[in-house]
């Protein structure tokens, strides 16, 4: 699918341009100059706006309702209802996901002679294997603890799809995360919608040795835990970037901030450490509701 017919879009609030740069110079690196449409919430400052703008992304200024994590699949809703329903939409997180290869490339995931218009990628474990997705899923929605604690766990992080099944999908996360008592309800909704009759035959589900979209969160802890999945991509310290089994390039690394030095690597590599080092040292010469630096910083979106 060209460039011309893909959109990516993401949502940010309190972060600082060393943050989110990392997410748009990759983006543009990989070659795309596509359409990019980024929801920016009240706390973002001026600055890191005229600098998204300067790399042609569709800034939408909103009113942030309980959280990113949540809100932004109501402004998504939005968006999407604009679009053709055949366009190509790539959903991200911002503060936490890099590209390495043009996004429009993702096409391939969707399945249409299959009735496959939506994908999503899994983490490598299910409920029961993950200590911290089974928390959240009983704090956020205790009743579906017993129906959800053997299934796999699927990131709302990176989620690819046409634009009318993604209206439909946000729509309903929507729905069902804004009464959660937490701000990560939305990957818990994500992942009881796929189990619903209206999504569970579309949506392609790729398991974390696919590695096209790689979720490096789960990966890390396993590693920290003395185990892993065999198959699964490995981030290069060398390099800064990400690889699947057979060598090809991740085209979207998720959470590459779990782990210090990944996010140190990844930061060098997108110019993005030195101007974070900058903010830190004049911080004490801007005001307090703009010093929140990377690694200093106020909630994460």
């Amino acid at each position: 699918m060209p460039t011309a017919n893909t959109v990516v879009i993401g949502a940010i609030n309190h972060h600082e341009w060393p943050v989110v740069a990392p997410w748009i110079r990759s983006l543009r690196g990989t070659g795309f100059d596509g359409r990019v449409v980024l929801v920016a919430y009240e706390d973002i400052s001026d600055h890191v706006i005229d600098a998204m703008r300067r790399q042609n992304v569709d800034v939408r200024r909103a009113k942030m309702e309980i959280s990113v994590n949540r809100g932004r699949f109501k402004d998504f809703e939005t968006i999407l209802a604009e679009m053709p329903p055949e366009t190509l939409v790539i959903a991200t997180d911002v503060r936490d996901v890099v590209f390495q290869s043009n996004p429009s490339q993702l096409s391939e995931l969707l399945k249409p002679a299959e009735g496959l218009d939506i994908a999503v990628s899994s983490e490598g474990w299910r409920y029961c294997d993950s200590e911290w997705n089974l928390s959240t899923l009983r704090k956020v929605f205790p009743s579906y603890e017993t129906s959800m604690h053997g299934e796999e766990v699927y990131c709302s992080g990176v989620i690819v799809g046409t634009a009318g099944a993604l209206k439909q999908m946000c729509t309903r996360i929507w729905e069902i995360s804004r009464t959660a008592p937490s701000f990560n309800g939305d990957q818990v909704a994500m992942n009881i919608i796929l189990r619903e009759p209206a999504f569970a035959h579309r949506v392609n589900r790729l398991n974390v040795r696919d590695g096209r979209v790689f979720h490096a969160r789960a990966t890390w802890l396993r590693r920290m835990q003395g185990g892993s999945v065999t198959g699964e991509p490995v981030f290069s310290l060398l390099t800064g970037m990400a690889r699947r089994a057979d060598g090809s390039l991740v085209s979207v690394l998720h959470q590459y901030t779990e782990s210090k030095w990944e996010r140190l690597r990844v930061l060098m590599r997108y110019d993005s450490l030195w101007i974070g080092i900058w903010y830190r040292l004049t911080q004490r010469f801007r005001s307090s509701a703009n010093d929140n630096v990377y690694w200093k910083t106020k909630p994460a979106t």
